[in-house]
Protein backbone atom coordinates (compact mmCIF):
# COMPACT_ATOMS: atom_id res chain seq x y z
CA UNK A 1 0.00 0.00 0.00
CA UNK A 2 1.31 3.45 -0.94
CA UNK A 3 2.36 5.52 2.07
CA UNK A 4 3.63 8.56 0.17
CA UNK A 5 2.52 12.14 0.85
CA UNK A 6 2.92 13.11 -2.80
CA UNK A 7 -0.07 14.59 -4.63
CA UNK A 8 -1.34 12.59 -7.57
CA UNK A 9 -1.22 15.34 -10.19
CA UNK A 10 1.82 15.84 -12.38
CA UNK A 11 4.42 18.15 -10.83
CA UNK A 12 7.22 20.15 -12.44
CA UNK A 13 10.62 18.43 -12.33
CA UNK A 14 12.58 21.69 -12.03
CA UNK A 15 10.57 22.84 -9.02
CA UNK A 16 10.68 19.48 -7.24
CA UNK A 17 14.44 19.24 -7.81
CA UNK A 18 14.74 22.73 -6.40
CA UNK A 19 12.72 21.81 -3.32
CA UNK A 20 15.03 18.86 -2.71
CA UNK A 21 18.01 21.25 -2.76
CA UNK A 22 16.60 23.35 0.09
CA UNK A 23 18.70 22.53 3.13
CA UNK A 24 16.92 20.84 5.98
CA UNK A 25 13.85 19.59 4.13
CA UNK A 26 14.84 16.02 3.30
CA UNK A 27 12.65 13.53 1.44
CA UNK A 28 9.83 13.46 3.96
CA UNK A 29 9.89 17.23 4.36
CA UNK A 30 9.57 17.78 0.62
CA UNK A 31 6.73 15.27 0.38
CA UNK A 32 4.80 16.91 3.21
CA UNK A 33 5.33 20.38 1.76
CA UNK A 34 3.98 19.16 -1.58
CA UNK A 35 1.01 17.57 0.14
CA UNK A 36 0.32 20.72 2.16
CA UNK A 37 0.41 23.10 -0.81
CA UNK A 38 -0.97 20.77 -3.47
CA UNK A 39 1.73 21.28 -6.11
CA UNK A 40 5.42 22.04 -6.47
CA UNK A 41 5.02 25.66 -7.56
CA UNK A 42 3.08 26.68 -4.45
CA UNK A 43 5.34 24.59 -2.21
CA UNK A 44 8.42 26.32 -3.61
CA UNK A 45 6.77 29.72 -3.25
CA UNK A 46 6.53 29.10 0.50
CA UNK A 47 10.33 29.01 0.73
CA UNK A 48 12.21 32.24 1.46
CA UNK A 49 13.12 34.07 -1.77
CA UNK A 50 16.91 33.87 -1.41
CA UNK A 51 16.85 30.15 -0.66
CA UNK A 52 14.33 29.59 -3.46
CA UNK A 53 16.48 31.37 -6.06
CA UNK A 54 19.59 29.43 -5.03
CA UNK A 55 17.66 26.15 -5.21
CA UNK A 56 16.25 26.93 -8.66
CA UNK A 57 19.73 27.77 -9.92
CA UNK A 58 21.00 24.44 -8.66
CA UNK A 59 18.03 22.65 -10.25
CA UNK A 60 18.84 24.24 -13.61
CA UNK A 61 22.42 23.00 -13.38
CA UNK A 62 21.24 19.49 -12.49
CA UNK A 63 18.85 19.41 -15.45
CA UNK A 64 21.60 20.62 -17.79
CA UNK A 65 23.93 17.91 -16.51
CA UNK A 66 21.23 15.29 -17.02
CA UNK A 67 20.75 16.38 -20.62
CA UNK A 68 24.50 16.21 -21.15
CA UNK A 69 24.80 12.62 -19.96
CA UNK A 70 21.50 11.36 -21.37
CA UNK A 71 19.74 11.00 -18.03
CA UNK A 72 16.34 12.16 -16.83
CA UNK A 73 14.62 13.20 -13.62
CA UNK A 74 11.71 11.01 -12.52
CA UNK A 75 9.39 12.91 -10.19
CA UNK A 76 7.12 11.24 -7.65
CA UNK A 77 3.51 11.60 -8.72
CA UNK A 78 4.31 11.26 -12.43
CA UNK A 79 3.76 8.29 -14.70
CA UNK A 80 7.44 7.53 -15.35
CA UNK A 81 8.39 7.39 -11.67
CA UNK A 82 8.78 3.77 -10.40
CA UNK A 83 5.51 3.37 -8.50
CA UNK A 84 6.93 0.85 -6.03
CA UNK A 85 9.12 3.55 -4.52
CA UNK A 86 5.96 5.28 -3.29
CA UNK A 87 5.59 2.48 -0.74
CA UNK A 88 8.62 3.82 1.13
CA UNK A 89 7.92 6.08 4.10
CA UNK A 90 10.68 8.34 2.76
CA UNK A 91 10.09 8.05 -0.97
CA UNK A 92 12.57 10.11 -3.00
CA UNK A 93 10.74 13.19 -4.37
CA UNK A 94 12.89 12.83 -7.47
CA UNK A 95 15.15 10.06 -8.68
CA UNK A 96 17.59 10.28 -11.57
CA UNK A 97 17.60 7.62 -14.26
CA UNK A 98 19.69 6.57 -17.23
CA UNK A 99 18.69 3.70 -19.46
CA UNK A 100 15.46 1.88 -20.23
CA UNK A 101 12.69 2.32 -17.65
CA UNK A 102 10.99 -0.96 -18.60
CA UNK A 103 14.05 -2.67 -17.12
CA UNK A 104 12.48 -2.00 -13.71
CA UNK A 105 9.25 -3.81 -14.56
CA UNK A 106 8.14 -6.60 -12.22
CA UNK A 107 8.61 -9.34 -11.38
CA UNK A 108 11.93 -8.39 -9.81
CA UNK A 109 14.43 -9.93 -7.43
CA UNK A 110 17.11 -8.09 -5.47
CA UNK A 111 20.33 -10.14 -5.34
CA UNK A 112 22.69 -8.67 -2.77
CA UNK A 113 25.69 -9.61 -0.68
CA UNK A 114 29.20 -8.91 0.41
CA UNK A 115 31.89 -7.17 -1.62
CA UNK A 116 34.39 -9.76 -0.32
CA UNK A 117 32.53 -12.68 -1.85
CA UNK A 118 33.80 -16.23 -1.93
CA UNK A 119 34.00 -18.22 -5.16
CA UNK A 120 30.94 -20.11 -3.93
CA UNK A 121 28.98 -16.91 -3.35
CA UNK A 122 29.86 -15.53 -6.77
CA UNK A 123 28.91 -18.81 -8.41
CA UNK A 124 25.54 -18.93 -6.68
CA UNK A 125 24.80 -15.27 -7.44
CA UNK A 126 25.48 -15.86 -11.12
CA UNK A 127 23.36 -19.02 -11.20
CA UNK A 128 20.37 -17.34 -9.53
CA UNK A 129 20.63 -14.21 -11.68
CA UNK A 130 20.97 -16.22 -14.87
CA UNK A 131 17.93 -18.40 -14.19
CA UNK A 132 15.82 -15.46 -13.05
CA UNK A 133 16.81 -13.25 -15.99
CA UNK A 134 16.01 -16.01 -18.44
CA UNK A 135 12.63 -16.49 -16.78
CA UNK A 136 11.77 -12.82 -17.32
CA UNK A 137 12.62 -11.55 -13.83
CA UNK A 138 14.38 -8.20 -13.38
CA UNK A 139 17.66 -8.38 -11.41
CA UNK A 140 18.11 -5.46 -9.00
CA UNK A 141 21.33 -4.76 -7.12
CA UNK A 142 23.76 -2.03 -6.09
CA UNK A 143 26.68 -2.34 -8.57
CA UNK A 144 29.16 -2.98 -5.75
CA UNK A 145 32.06 -5.40 -6.09
CA UNK A 146 31.38 -9.03 -5.31
CA UNK A 147 27.82 -10.35 -5.26
CA UNK A 148 26.21 -7.23 -6.78
CA UNK A 149 28.50 -7.10 -9.79
CA UNK A 150 28.21 -10.85 -10.41
CA UNK A 151 24.40 -10.59 -10.42
CA UNK A 152 24.35 -7.67 -12.87
CA UNK A 153 26.87 -9.33 -15.19
CA UNK A 154 24.96 -12.61 -15.25
CA UNK A 155 21.67 -10.85 -15.99
CA UNK A 156 23.19 -9.02 -18.95
CA UNK A 157 24.90 -12.16 -20.23
CA UNK A 158 21.53 -13.94 -20.16
CA UNK A 159 19.91 -11.14 -22.16
CA UNK A 160 17.71 -10.16 -19.22
CA UNK A 161 16.72 -6.97 -17.43
CA UNK A 162 18.83 -5.44 -14.68
CA UNK A 163 18.65 -2.30 -12.53
CA UNK A 164 21.65 -0.87 -10.67
CA UNK A 165 20.87 1.53 -7.82
CA UNK A 166 23.84 3.82 -7.25
CA UNK A 167 25.13 5.72 -4.24
CA UNK A 168 26.73 8.29 -6.56
CA UNK A 169 25.66 10.43 -9.49
CA UNK A 170 24.87 8.73 -12.80
CA UNK A 171 28.13 9.93 -14.35
CA UNK A 172 30.39 8.83 -11.48
CA UNK A 173 31.90 5.38 -11.89
CA UNK A 174 32.09 3.66 -8.54
CA UNK A 175 33.80 1.36 -8.08
CA UNK A 176 36.11 2.36 -10.92
CA UNK A 177 36.60 -1.28 -11.83
CA UNK A 178 32.89 -1.42 -12.75
CA UNK A 179 33.03 1.46 -15.22
CA UNK A 180 32.43 -0.80 -18.22
CA UNK A 181 29.66 -2.67 -16.40
CA UNK A 182 27.98 0.60 -15.38
CA UNK A 183 28.14 1.91 -18.94
CA UNK A 184 26.65 -1.30 -20.25
CA UNK A 185 23.79 -1.18 -17.75
CA UNK A 186 23.12 2.43 -18.79
CA UNK A 187 22.83 1.16 -22.36
CA UNK A 188 21.09 -2.21 -21.90
CA UNK A 189 19.43 -1.87 -18.49
CA UNK A 190 18.71 0.94 -16.05
CA UNK A 191 20.71 3.06 -13.59
CA UNK A 192 18.85 4.81 -10.76
CA UNK A 193 20.15 7.18 -8.10
CA UNK A 194 19.03 9.93 -5.73
CA UNK A 195 22.38 11.69 -6.13
CA UNK A 196 22.78 14.54 -8.61
CA UNK A 197 25.22 14.21 -11.53
CA UNK A 198 28.82 14.59 -10.44
CA UNK A 199 28.08 13.55 -6.85
CA UNK A 200 30.74 11.11 -5.63
CA UNK A 201 28.57 9.99 -2.74
CA UNK A 202 29.55 9.51 0.89
CA UNK A 203 29.14 6.99 3.67
CA UNK A 204 25.44 7.72 4.08
CA UNK A 205 24.37 7.59 0.44
CA UNK A 206 25.23 3.91 -0.01
CA UNK A 207 23.15 2.56 2.90
CA UNK A 208 20.24 4.80 1.84
CA UNK A 209 20.19 3.42 -1.68
CA UNK A 210 19.50 -0.02 -0.18
CA UNK A 211 15.91 0.95 0.63
CA UNK A 212 15.38 1.64 -3.08
CA UNK A 213 16.80 -1.76 -4.02
CA UNK A 214 14.39 -3.42 -1.59
CA UNK A 215 11.39 -1.39 -2.75
CA UNK A 216 11.92 -2.27 -6.42
CA UNK A 217 11.97 -6.02 -5.77
CA UNK A 218 9.32 -8.60 -4.94
CA UNK A 219 11.96 -10.72 -3.23
CA UNK A 220 15.36 -9.94 -1.71
CA UNK A 221 17.95 -12.73 -1.81
CA UNK A 222 21.00 -12.32 0.40
CA UNK A 223 23.60 -14.63 -1.13
CA UNK A 224 26.49 -14.06 1.26
CA UNK A 225 26.90 -11.30 3.84
CA UNK A 226 29.00 -10.55 6.89
CA UNK A 227 27.56 -9.05 10.05
CA UNK A 228 28.15 -5.46 8.91
CA UNK A 229 27.12 -5.90 5.29
CA UNK A 230 24.84 -3.41 3.57
CA UNK A 231 22.93 -6.42 2.24
CA UNK A 232 21.46 -6.84 5.72
CA UNK A 233 20.18 -3.26 5.57
CA UNK A 234 18.48 -4.12 2.27
CA UNK A 235 16.91 -7.15 3.94
CA UNK A 236 15.63 -5.00 6.81
CA UNK A 237 14.02 -2.57 4.37
CA UNK A 238 12.41 -5.45 2.49
CA UNK A 239 10.88 -6.75 5.72
CA UNK A 240 9.56 -3.27 6.58
CA UNK A 241 7.82 -3.31 3.19
CA UNK A 242 6.36 -6.76 3.93
CA UNK A 243 8.44 -8.29 1.15
CA UNK A 244 9.98 -11.74 1.34
CA UNK A 245 13.64 -12.13 2.31
CA UNK A 246 15.61 -15.25 1.43
CA UNK A 247 19.18 -16.36 2.15
CA UNK A 248 21.64 -18.84 0.72
CA UNK A 249 23.22 -21.01 3.48
CA UNK A 250 26.98 -20.79 3.66
CA UNK A 251 29.92 -22.06 5.71
CA UNK A 252 29.45 -21.44 9.43
CA UNK A 253 33.13 -20.58 9.92
CA UNK A 254 33.34 -18.01 7.12
CA UNK A 255 33.25 -14.37 8.24
CA UNK A 256 31.69 -13.21 4.98
CA UNK A 257 28.59 -15.35 5.62
CA UNK A 258 27.92 -14.82 9.33
CA UNK A 259 25.27 -12.17 8.70
CA UNK A 260 23.34 -14.07 6.05
CA UNK A 261 23.47 -17.29 8.08
CA UNK A 262 22.08 -15.38 11.06
CA UNK A 263 19.13 -14.23 8.92
CA UNK A 264 18.27 -17.87 8.32
CA UNK A 265 17.87 -18.36 12.08
CA UNK A 266 15.43 -15.47 12.31
CA UNK A 267 13.04 -15.08 9.41
CA UNK A 268 14.61 -15.66 5.97
CA UNK A 269 13.53 -18.33 3.53
CA UNK A 270 16.37 -20.79 2.80
CA UNK A 271 17.56 -21.02 -0.80
CA UNK A 272 18.79 -24.56 -1.40
CA UNK A 273 18.46 -24.45 -5.20
CA UNK A 274 17.80 -21.92 -7.93
CA UNK A 275 14.28 -23.30 -8.22
CA UNK A 276 13.59 -22.07 -4.68
CA UNK A 277 14.02 -18.46 -5.84
CA UNK A 278 11.72 -18.94 -8.82
CA UNK A 279 9.16 -20.65 -6.59
CA UNK A 280 9.15 -17.69 -4.17
CA UNK A 281 8.64 -15.40 -7.16
CA UNK A 282 5.92 -17.74 -8.49
CA UNK A 283 7.71 -17.93 -11.81
CA UNK A 284 7.56 -21.02 -14.00
CA UNK A 285 11.04 -22.57 -14.14
CA UNK A 286 10.30 -24.18 -17.49
CA UNK A 287 10.40 -20.86 -19.33
CA UNK A 288 14.07 -20.35 -18.47
CA UNK A 289 15.79 -20.42 -21.83
CA UNK A 290 18.61 -22.74 -20.85
CA UNK A 291 16.05 -25.49 -21.59
CA UNK A 292 16.32 -24.47 -25.26
CA UNK A 293 20.02 -25.29 -25.66
CA UNK A 294 20.77 -27.01 -28.92
CA UNK A 295 23.68 -28.26 -31.02
CA UNK A 296 27.11 -28.42 -29.40
CA UNK A 297 25.89 -26.60 -26.29
CA UNK A 298 23.11 -29.13 -25.72
CA UNK A 299 25.47 -32.09 -26.14
CA UNK A 300 28.09 -30.63 -23.80
CA UNK A 301 25.40 -29.77 -21.24
CA UNK A 302 24.04 -33.32 -21.49
CA UNK A 303 27.53 -34.72 -20.91
CA UNK A 304 27.96 -32.71 -17.72
CA UNK A 305 24.49 -33.70 -16.56
CA UNK A 306 25.42 -37.36 -17.11
CA UNK A 307 28.54 -37.07 -14.97
CA UNK A 308 31.34 -36.07 -17.37
CA UNK A 309 33.77 -34.05 -15.29
CA UNK A 310 36.74 -33.24 -17.53
CA UNK A 311 36.98 -31.67 -20.94
CA UNK A 312 38.07 -34.90 -22.62
CA UNK A 313 35.01 -36.74 -21.34
CA UNK A 314 32.70 -33.93 -22.42
CA UNK A 315 34.39 -33.78 -25.85
CA UNK A 316 33.99 -37.52 -26.35
CA UNK A 317 30.31 -37.43 -25.43
CA UNK A 318 29.61 -34.39 -27.61
CA UNK A 319 31.74 -35.67 -30.52
CA UNK A 320 33.91 -32.55 -30.45
CA UNK A 321 37.62 -31.80 -30.27
CA UNK A 322 38.74 -30.98 -26.71
CA UNK A 323 39.45 -27.38 -27.72
CA UNK A 324 35.93 -27.02 -29.14
CA UNK A 325 34.39 -28.56 -26.02
CA UNK A 326 36.40 -26.21 -23.82
CA UNK A 327 35.06 -23.20 -25.72
CA UNK A 328 31.46 -24.42 -25.35
CA UNK A 329 31.95 -25.09 -21.63
CA UNK A 330 33.36 -21.60 -21.17
CA UNK A 331 30.19 -20.17 -22.73
CA UNK A 332 28.04 -22.35 -20.44
CA UNK A 333 30.05 -21.10 -17.47
CA UNK A 334 29.40 -17.48 -18.46
CA UNK A 335 25.70 -18.35 -18.68
CA UNK A 336 25.83 -19.69 -15.13
CA UNK A 337 24.97 -23.28 -16.09
CA UNK A 338 28.28 -24.90 -15.14
CA UNK A 339 31.30 -24.08 -13.03
CA UNK A 340 34.86 -25.35 -12.85
CA UNK A 341 36.21 -26.65 -9.56
CA UNK A 342 39.72 -25.99 -8.21
CA UNK A 343 41.07 -29.11 -9.92
CA UNK A 344 39.60 -28.11 -13.28
CA UNK A 345 36.64 -30.47 -13.15
CA UNK A 346 33.36 -29.20 -14.54
CA UNK A 347 30.11 -29.38 -12.56
CA UNK A 348 26.50 -28.25 -13.03
CA UNK A 349 25.90 -24.99 -11.17
CA UNK A 350 23.89 -25.05 -7.96
CA UNK A 351 20.23 -25.78 -8.50
CA UNK A 352 20.52 -25.90 -12.30
CA UNK A 353 18.98 -28.94 -13.90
Amino acid sequence: MTRSFFPEEVVDAREVIALRQVAGLGDVGVARLLSLHGDAARALASVAAARRDDALGTADRILADLRRIGGEALVAGTERYPSRLLELADSPPVIYAQGTLVSANPPAVAIVGTRAASAYGLRVARAIATACARAGVTIVSGLARGIDGAAHEAALAAGGRTVAVLGTGLDVHYPRSHRTLQERIARDGLLLTEQRPGDTGHGGTFPRRNRIIAALADLTVVVEAGTGSGALITADHALELNRTVACVPNAIDQVSSLGSNALLKMHAEPILAVDDVLALLRVDRSISTHMALDGDAARCWDAVQRGARDIEQVAAHAQLRPREAAAVLSALEIDGLVHFGPSGQVHPSIGVS
